[in-house]
């Protein structure tokens, strides 16, 4: 009877070596094969890079087509950006040019 009862848990132990040993290749198989979970976690990284970015051009695209609508409609605006870039001035305007010194120590 002692004979049996080990066999027995030989088998049983048997058993659960091997189920542990495929949980084990499966766990592998999940993690590291093509559509894993390795891959999942480098897609979806990537998927919030892109969708960082989508917002960050969305965010460039109101700006520049804020200057659209200031560059047909707002003269001042467009002094101001002839003045800046282009050093123009108005009839009568005199441009006083500051040269700033380096200060000695």
């Amino acid at each position: 009877m002692q004979q049996r009862k080990k066999r027995s848990l030989k088998k049983h132990y048997s058993k659960f070596k091997m189920l542990g040993l495929l949980f084990v290749i499966q766990a592998i198989f999940l993690i590291f094969n093509e559509f894993g979970f390795k891959k999942w976690i480098k897609l979806n990284q990537t998927k919030n890079n892109l969708q960082s970015e989508i917002q960050q051009l969305l965010t460039q695209q109101i700006n520049l087509q804020e200057e659209i609508v200031k560059l047909n409609v707002d003269q001042d605006y467009i002094e101001k950006i002839a003045r800046e870039k282009f050093m123009m001035v108005k009839p009568g305007e005199k441009v006083f040019r500051v040269i700033e010194s380096k200060q000695m120590k």
